[in-house]
Order: C-alpha cells, then structure tokens, then sequence
C-alpha cells in the first residue's frame, strides 16, 4: 500500500489543494502517518493522527524524521473513543476496500465526522461508488480446473468448491476488453450525508447485464471511485493505472459460456461483520441456467465443521 504512487499522489495532490493554511485537520486510521504529513506539508497548523494499532509508535517516528512533530499528533486509539481538544476543518481517511464499503470502515469515518467535523469542514475523499462487471479471466478459471483434474491422483474437488465461494483481491492484469458487459453501479455513499444507519447496514444491489460478446464468464469484478473533492478521481477500475487494490472477484463455480445479447442478473450482498471486515453473499444467473448462489459464511462453517 505504501509503494502504491496512484493512491498515494491522489491523496498528496487533493491535500494540498484542499487544506489550507492555518486548517486543523483529523487523519482517521492513520496507520504510518503518510497522510498526516500530507496535510501538514500543505500547511496544516495542527493534524491529529489517529490510529488504534501499535503501528502509532512507528507514525511517530516517520512523522518525526519528516520534521512535523511539532505539528502532527499521533493519537493511539479507537475513533469512537478518541478525545479531542477541538473540531477539525479537514476529515481525511483512507477507508476503501477493493470496492469500496468492504472493508466495514465507512461507519466509523461517518461517527468521526459527525463528533469531530466542523460545520462546512472537507471530507476527503468524497463521494465513493462501487461498480460491478461480468468478467473473463483465463488464469482464474485455470487455477479452478486444476484442484478438479485430481492432481497427483487426489481428489481436490473440495478445494474448488471452497475456492469459488469465496472474494478474491485479483492483481490480474485486466483490460476492458476482459469485461463481458459494461460496468454497472453497486452503490455509492456521499460522507457528508451519509447516515450511521446506513454505513452499518448490509449494502446489496441487483443488478442486470446483457453480455456485448461472445466469452466466458469467470465471476463478477467489482472496484471503486473515489471523488477526491480537487476534480481528481482516485479508482482501482479495470483499464486504470494498477494500484495495491487490484480488482475484488466474485467467482462462479464455474466458467458460464455467453453469447452476445445474452441476459446475465447478479445480486450481490456486502454485510458489516466484524471491525475491518465484512462477509458476502451472490447469487448468478445467466439467461435461463439454474440460480447459482454463493456464501462466504456457508463456506466458513464448511471449513470449520472437522474442527
């Protein structure tokens, strides 16, 4: 993440663009304090840097080695319980997952701004939606077909089987020519009007495709983006500059072979699990084929059942 030039310049250059001499501004999850010395760096007279891992010892020392001591603080604690001496101008956080809300950190950004933000203060980034394409990706569907083919003789179907129920964070190189059909909206989330109500409730969609080609389809990827409130988008989308996210795959079970025109419905679930974490639930089906449904729990207590 930290080597990851595409995130990390979207967020300099909305900083510095957005943060003005004299702001107070609340780094939200701060982890090595990058960002913290962003805002700084842009003239910030105070940041607070808020971070619950033991990873605040390590922000303190970069932020010091950078010569911002004296103006960034590294708080280490949970946000819901962190105090302040004083409202903050600027809300700045890294919260996305590979789509988005999946990494179950947008209700604590939404408590952060409405106990810390001031009145007309920035959020960045702003608004984030989540987007979601049928997809062919040869390497997968490979990787599949390997644990059926009995390798050495064994049988390793139940890998196969556990293997496409669950979400992947796919680095594969993908262009827009692997999307069997054009990307459609999830969902989006504004922050400043974003309810804690709706932050901490399952985020579902349902949507329907119709295949521009002929292909395979080997699941759903799903990515984001991220308005970062300069005129500048930061997103992981297929055909964008690679970026530490890569793309979030919901597989099917197996390759589903289309042609163009074809009808293709997805439903897809995100559920906030526990802190960082969610769990997930689709279900596909493709023209008049049979409903296919997958469950990251189902598959969870499977593991488990031996234990």
């Amino acid at each position: 993440m930290l080597r990851d030039g595409v995130r990390n310049e979207a967020y300099r250059v909305a900083l510095a663009n957005l943060v003005k001499p004299g702001d107070v501004v609340l780094d939200l999850g701060a982890g090595t304090g990058i960002l913290s010395v962003f805002a700084a760096a842009a003239g910030a007279k105070k940041v607070y840097a808020v971070e619950r891992t033991d990873t605040a010892r390590l922000a303190r020392r970069l932020i010091e080695a950078n010569g911002y001591a004296d103006r960034i603080e590294v708080l280490q604690a949970d946000v819901e319980n962190v105090e302040l001496p004083e409202k903050v101008d600027v809300l700045v956080s890294e919260w996305m997952g590979g789509f988005g809300v999946d990494e179950n950190i947008l209700a604590p950004l939404v408590m952060t701004r409405d106990r810390w933000l001031k009145p007309g203060g920035t959020i960045v980034p702003g608004i984030v939606a989540a987007l979601l394409a049928p997809a062919e990706i040869p390497e997968f569907d490979a990787s599949v077909a390997h644990w059926r083919s009995r390798p050495h003789g064994v049988d390793m179907g139940l890998i196969a089987r556990l293997t496409t129920q669950e979400t992947f964070h796919t680095q594969t190189g993908l262009v827009v020519e692997d999307l069997v059909a054009a990307p459609q909206v999830m969902w989006s989330h504004d922050p400043y009007t974003c309810t804690l109500a709706e932050a901490d409730s399952p985020f579902t969609a349902k949507l329907s495709f119709v295949a521009a080609r002929a292909g395979m389809i080997s699941g759903f990827v799903a990515w984001f983006t991220a308005a970062m409130g300069d005129g500048h988008v930061l997103t992981n989308a297929v055909g964008e500059p690679d970026t530490h996210w890569g793309r979030t795959l919901f597989p099917v079970d197996r390759p589903i072979e289309v042609a163009a025109g074809m009808p293709i419905h997805v439903e897809v679930h995100c559920d906030p699990s526990t802190a960082g974490s969610c769990e997930f639930y689709w279900a596909v089906q493709v023209a008049d084929r049979p409903l296919e449904e997958h469950d990251t729990r189902r598959a969870r207590q499977e593991r488990t059942l031996d234990r």
